[in-house]
């Protein structure tokens, strides 16, 4: 008998607990820049909404509401947008290793996460991905929009083995994940404050180091050259299209990775690494440069017309072998020009 899958799990659990929350969460949409503020299109709904239906719109009740470990606004509003297209991202192990294991160098490219495929993905992880020693099974990612501060943040939900639902917001803008986990942890610690509870983040934990690695599959998603299955447009463009979006009913799994986890195996797998000697004019050895294989990084650059329109294009360079000795590469047929 098939397990059910977790993500499918929590909308039943939503919906049992908040008999009329898609409802509620639908006249949200239709309320979009009318009686409520307006939002970008690229985020489903604010978190707003989800404190709303959580509390039934009672102030008294929100701090309560956000450290739920199983059902928080957090997750309701994660839910609302993952349940629209209900996609999978499954991830090739080989591409898997080799994203979660790099370190994230420099600023978050802002406006490349923009570039996620649904408004609202699951991730399913594989071994080797723990948030605060507990094994993570999945996560949602989206992005959220303040509507008073003009704030933009990526929104994970872990999802961990120990049953609890695990939001982790991260806040997005010039600065390093270390700036934006940060800022985060010390708005929490004031709101709580400001409530009268007493909250505190753990002390001596990385929360970056540990974040990484999600945020690096998220990221993988957003690339220009991401080896994923061609998928439909984007909800929100079909928004605009069709005046509405349609809610699918059963999970759609996209396998990402096929390709170049093939090709990462190839070099794992067939290419040994050794140091090759050669003599010098001195007749001395000496060794060539030891094969290595280069580590996977991002590389993002701004595409468009210097006085037009300009976007943010996010492309992962995977690992590339270098110095390696290939006997095929000298073994090619002989060609003789004949010179008159």
């Amino acid at each position: 008998m098939q397990t059910e899958l977790r993500p499918m799990r929590i909308l039943k659990d939503i919906s049992k607990q908040y008999p009329h929350v898609w409802q509620h969460v639908k006249e949200f949409r239709a309320r979009k820049g009318k009686d409520l503020p307006n939002w970008p299109d690229w985020c489903y709904i604010p978190i707003a909404a989800g404190c709303a239906i959580a509390t039934q719109g009672s102030d008294s009740d929100v701090m309560t509401a956000i450290f739920d470990k199983m059902l928080s606004p957090a997750v309701i509003t994660a839910a609302a947008a993952w349940r629209v297209t209900k996609g999978i991202c499954r991830f090739d192990a080989d591409l898997y290793n080799s994203l979660i294991n790099q370190p994230l160098d420099g600023n978050i490219p802002c406006d490349a996460l923009k570039r996620l495929p649904e408004w609202c993905v699951y991730i399913e992880t594989m071994h080797g991905l723990f948030f605060l020693k507990q094994p993570v099974e999945g996560f949602w990612a989206h992005l959220e929009y303040d509507s008073k501060t003009g704030r933009e943040e990526l929104r994970l939900v872990l999802m961990l083995k120990n049953g609890f639902n695990m939001p982790f917001p991260i806040h997005l803008g010039d600065w390093t994940l270390e700036e934006g986990v940060n800022q985060m942890m010390e708005e929490t610690e004031n709101m709580a404050k400001s409530q009268e509870i007493e909250y505190q983040f753990p002390r001596g934990i990385d929360f970056v180091s540990q974040i990484v690695p999600c945020v690096q599959l998220v990221l993988y998603l957003c690339a220009e050259n991401m080896d994923m299955p061609v998928l439909p447009k984007h909800p929100a463009t079909r928004v605009r299209m069709s005046g509405q979006a349609d809610v699918m009913k059963e999970p759609r799994i996209w396998n990402v990775g096929i390709r170049i986890g093939a090709a990462i195996r190839k070099y794992n797998n067939e290419r040994k690494e050794e140091t090759k000697e050669d003599k010098d004019e001195t007749g001395i050895m000496r060794a060539s440069p030891r094969p290595h294989v280069r580590r996977a990084h991002w590389h993002h650059f701004w595409a468009g017309p210097m006085k037009g329109e300009r976007k943010l294009v996010l492309r992962w360079l995977p690992p590339i072998p270098v110095g390696y000795y290939d006997e095929s590469e000298t073994e090619q047929p002989m060609v003789i020009h004949r010179i008159k």
